[in-house]
């Protein structure tokens, strides 16, 4: 194997070493097999062999790294601390350059760009007066009613006045009430109707409690994607986590694990198992399902 090779050339200041070789000479040093550590650590052998390995792209995200690289050298005696140095260090030597100021810099030192925006912001400028000329224009009176308003009004207002005094201002007065007691109402209406629809959505809030008899990895998001935890938790322990449901779960250990939802024991649908994790939901309701 790869671990092999890298032992027979290395020199025996273990603080040169890598990480991979360390965790494997301190294993075997512990008189532990592959297969025994991962055993106690309830894990794949094959994630065993890719830590010693140092194929770390196979475990995953950084900090899934981290967290079996921290247990891995709790259960072998090695310095934790130094491991993940030097993870942290070679993460930071494969990130690729920063180049987010380049663009900017040439944006800048290109004069003609900045004649682009000043132009349009200016031909705006002109069709929007243009515009505003137009309706001055068309919103003036014309001569022809300026015509109409030099003829006397009394000749029109007169014959009306005494044709039908009492029927032309009752229908006024009658029609007039109607319309301004019928204008409120939609607005009475609208503000009660408000305070009932907030009150059909309220946030329920979900429970979960996890005992572990084993030591397992844990993550739990809420409705709004919200880490809750993220950690590995530790056997003998009980985790208690609130949230806004459904809550999303994954279980890197779910046999040495005990989930309870609101007080209830529940029971991890087997379709949300694989191998000894489990992915699921747990509703506001309470059910648990296979995450999808």
């Amino acid at each position: 194997m790869v671990a092999d090779a890298i032992m027979t050339a290395v020199p025996a200041d273990t603080k040169t070493l890598g990480i991979g070789v360390r965790l494997r000479a301190a294993r075997e040093r512990s008189g532990f097999t592959v297969i025994q550590a991962a055993e106690r650590l309830h894990l794949d052998p094959k994630v065993i062999e890719a830590i010693e390995a140092e194929e770390f792209e196979f475990l995953g995200a950084p900090v899934y790294v981290r967290g079996h690289m921290r247990r891995y050298a709790e259960l072998v005696g090695e310095r934790g601390a130094d491991l993940q140095e030097i993870y942290a260090g070679s993460l930071r030597a494969a990130a690729p350059p920063d180049l987010t100021q380049a663009p900017h810099a040439e944006l800048a030192a290109d004069p003609r760009r900045l004649l682009r925006p000043v132009a349009a912001a200016a031909g705006a400028a002109v069709l929007v007066a243009a515009v505003w000329w137009v309706l001055k224009g068309t919103s003036q009176p014309g001569p022809a009613r300026a015509v109409d308003s030099d003829r006397p009004a009394v000749a029109e207002v007169v014959p009306v006045q005494p044709a039908q005094p009492a029927e032309s201002v009752e229908p006024a007065s009658v029609v007039a009430p109607a319309a301004v007691q019928v204008s409120p109402r939609p607005a009475e209406d609208h503000v009660l109707a408000a305070p009932q629809t907030a009150q059909l959505q309220p946030e329920r809030q979900v429970e979960l409690r996890l005992t572990l008899n084993a030591d397992s990895w844990v993550e739990i998001y809420d409705a709004r994607g919200e880490r809750l935890f993220y950690d590995v938790a530790a056997a003998n322990s009980i985790q208690t986590v609130a949230g806004r449901g459904p809550l999303r779960v994954i279980l890197g250990n779910a046999p040495g694990v005990a989930v309870a939802v609101n007080g209830q024991e529940v029971a991890i649908p087997p379709a949300a198992r694989s191998d000894d994790a489990a992915r699921f939901v747990v509703s506001s309701s309470g059910r648990v399902a296979q995450a999808r």
